[in-house]
């Protein structure tokens, strides 16, 4: 049987990977502009699937291995990791002004709310690791 750890950072992996190929096709920035150049938001893209694949393989890292102390740190990358995804588009990366474009339509609204998602998950792997070690080290106390 899989244990919950485990299957936590799957699925973690998996949004992590679902935040990198939304944000390159459905929830895309804008288009390139008459002349052919893109728009200051394609960075703001570009940046938000980068975010996405590095907190797949984090969380995909965190699900193979078998150190806690490990898992815990790429737990703790991914929840800093997370945390910048959710500023990039607008804070970190300037997007566009209007906001009727896709960038503030789409992709700022599904990079945020897949990284809050994503952080979320994060942190309740740290608590879930954290609660094991305190359960364990009462355990042997005990004996």
């Amino acid at each position: 049987m899989i244990e919950n750890g485990r299957v936590i950072s799957l699925i973690s992996s998996a949004a992590g990977l679902l935040l990198a190929v939304g944000s390159m096709t459905v929830f895309s920035a804008c288009g390139p502009k008459e002349d052919g150049t893109l728009m200051i938001c394609h960075n703001a893209q570009i940046r938000v699937a980068m975010c996405g694949i590095g907190l797949a393989v984090l969380f995909a890292i965190a699900a193979f291995v078998k150190s806690k102390a490990i898992k815990l740190i790429c737990d703790t990358a991914a929840l800093v990791l997370s945390v910048v995804t959710f500023m990039t588009p607008g804070v970190l990366v300037h997007i566009c002004l209007l906001s009727n474009m896709h960038c503030q339509v789409r992709l700022k609204p599904f990079a945020r709310g897949s990284a809050l998602f994503v952080a979320l998950l994060a942190l309740w792997d740290i608590l879930r690791i954290i609660k094991e070690n305190r359960e364990r080290g009462l355990d042997e106390e005990d004996d």
